[in-house]
């Protein structure tokens, strides 16, 4: 009844979405349509434009609502209807090729964008440290890695703030995590603009702990604008990026045992120096401006196979 409840609840609201949009792209005539957001639900079967650019954040979704096989079938669909397919690394792409069979030579790989945070501070915060886990509180966040890690380092000299909404029962889990340990706190809803730079800003570093994940991540980029170093589990591009980046520690997921012992090498201060600068660079190399450079190359591309006869 739960699965049926949400189908109905959320049918009438992307069906409005993709009819808004149709009479947006009828109404002028474009070059070409980027879609940035896709959804599986009507972008299988809707009408269309040509040429078609798809963003794919999560090749797979994070809750699969139809069943593997019908996810499969849906998502196939989807990403065929598409000209050529961006992602944000190469173990997406992979992704696409490797359970969707699409042809790598219809993907292209742009990095993230990192929004500018004009308000960032290089200096290690003051007080005590703090561990940010921030977002969508889901299933495969890995909260529960964390409730294991922290009763492993009972003595870790640090505070960690779980921010976000998300699963009632991951609430409730983190509810319970904060009344049994004082070193965290949990703000459950939503969180405005403004906390989350504050939250990131007294942050010394950001805990990604994911247990499954086929995407990028957005709260990923969110700590680089912000120049703080992460702590990520080797799952999706995550561990690829941070290790490619050089912004903070990988550990394998489901690891209690690996994840404190990266909690605690995190407070080392010559390592948390050299992680921001790594991710002061990155977030210069992925700026939007330069990342629209990469999508702009992307169209053109396109664009002249499209006029070719």
């Amino acid at each position: 009844m739960g699965r049926l409840r949400w189908a109905s609840s959320r049918m009438h609201t992307y069906q409005a979405r993709a009819r808004l949009r149709g009479r947006l792209m009828r109404a002028h005539e474009f070059d070409l349509v980027h879609l940035h957001y896709i959804n599986r639900f009507t972008d299988a079967y809707s009408r269309l434009p040509r040429p078609l650019v798809m963003s794919v954040h999560d090749v797979l979704p994070h809750q699969q609502r139809l069943g593997v096989q019908g996810e499969h079938r849906l998502l196939g669909r989807t990403y065929r209807r598409a000209d050529l397919l961006v992602v944000h690394h190469e173990r997406l792409m992979a992704d696409l090729v490797e359970r969707f069979g699409i042809d790598r030579s219809t993907i292209r790989v742009v990095p993230h964008q990192v929004f500018p945070v004009d308000e960032y501070d290089s200096v290690r915060p003051a007080g005590a440290p703090m561990f940010l886990f921030f977002g969508a509180l889901r299933p495969n966040k890995g909260l529960d890695v964390l409730v294991e890690a922290l009763r492993i380092v009972p003595k870790l000299d640090a505070r960690v703030v779980i921010a976000g909404r998300g699963s009632p029962d991951i609430e409730d889990m983190a509810r319970t995590l904060a009344a049994s340990d004082q070193r965290v706190t949990c703000e459950i809803g939503q969180v405005t603009h403004q906390r989350k730079g504050e939250l990131f800003r007294q942050a010394s570093a950001v805990l990604l702990p994911y247990t499954s994940f086929t995407s990028q991540s957005g709260v990923l980029h969110d700590a680089y604008g912000h120049r703080r170093p992460v702590v990520v589990s080797a799952v999706g591009a995550l561990g690829k990026t941070v290790e490619e980046d050089g912004t903070g520690q990988v550990v394998a997921p489901r690891d209690p045992s690996l994840l404190a012992s990266a909690m605690e090498s995190a407070l080392d201060s010559v390592a948390w120096d050299r992680w921001v600068a790594a991710c002061d660079r990155v977030a210069r190399e992925r700026a939007p401006s330069v990342v629209g450079q990469e999508l702009r190359r992307v169209y053109l591309e396109l664009l002249g196979a499209a006029q070719r006869p």
